[in-house]
């Protein structure tokens, strides 16, 4: 099993970049429930991105296929 976050830099820096935007659209989330399910829902679209840059990653971040 090979993680490629851990061994290509070029996609450490990908995913990071994606899991920052994901960091962003929490902390601007209003705390009702509808926005929260909205975030979760794009975090889970930016988790598919990841998934196809290293699967082993986005598995380990919470990516529910």
């Amino acid at each position: 099993m090979e993680w490629k976050y851990y061994t290509n830099k070029a996609i450490k820096r990908k995913i990071d970049h994606l899991l920052h935007q994901a960091a962003i659209i929490f902390a601007n989330c209003d705390s009702n429930s509808e926005a929260r399910k909205e975030a979760l829902k794009k975090e889970q679209e930016i988790l598919a991105e990841i998934s196809k840059l290293d699967p082993h990653f986005a598995e380990r971040c919470g990516y529910q296929r």
